[in-house]
């Protein structure tokens, strides 16, 4: 099945959010210090679409996938990629990477950044794949005993 994408709008919020709790949920009470997703709420999310924006991949008529994006002065910013667990090892992840990174394309942005924490070996390794290298690393901002690490691709 062809996944199918759509830019969300501010009336999707509560789409969004919920394909994002189902993805952070595994998180619940898991990494330290939490993950902010879970504690943001519908009126959250729609703040964040009207900000920046946010893409809806969807296979047929079931919606698989969101992520959320801000362009910068420099570079397409990608957070909250949110892949069900119902819906993993179909692809959907790359793709919606790939959709944010023509939209940063057809924005003339140079490069697409995403965070990540350097305690989810497996997200880093996600992006790896994708064609993202670490650039920096930081203090994580809920907790100074953790780090973050910004990944880029030059698109």
């Amino acid at each position: 099945m062809t996944t199918r994408f759509t830019l969300a709008t501010v009336d999707d919020a509560a789409l969004v959010h919920r394909l994002m709790w189902e993805a952070f949920g595994e998180y619940d009470g898991v990494p330290e210090p939490p993950t902010g997703a879970l504690t943001e709420s519908v009126a959250d999310v729609a703040a964040a679409i009207a900000a920046g924006g946010a893409v809806l991949a969807w296979a047929g008529e079931v919606a698989v996938a969101s992520a959320r994006f801000q362009p910068e002065a420099d570079h397409l910013s990608i957070g909250r990629v949110s892949v069900p667990p119902a819906h993993r090892g179909n692809g959907y992840a790359r793709a919606v990477m790939n959709y944010l990174e023509e939209l940063g394309r057809a924005l003339g942005l140079p490069e697409a950044r995403v965070g990540v924490r350097r305690n989810l070996p497996d997200n880093i390794a996600l992006y790896e794949r994708l064609g993202y290298r670490i650039v920096s690393e930081q203090p994580h901002p809920r907790g100074p005993a953790y780090t973050s690490v910004t990944m880029t691709k030059r698109l």
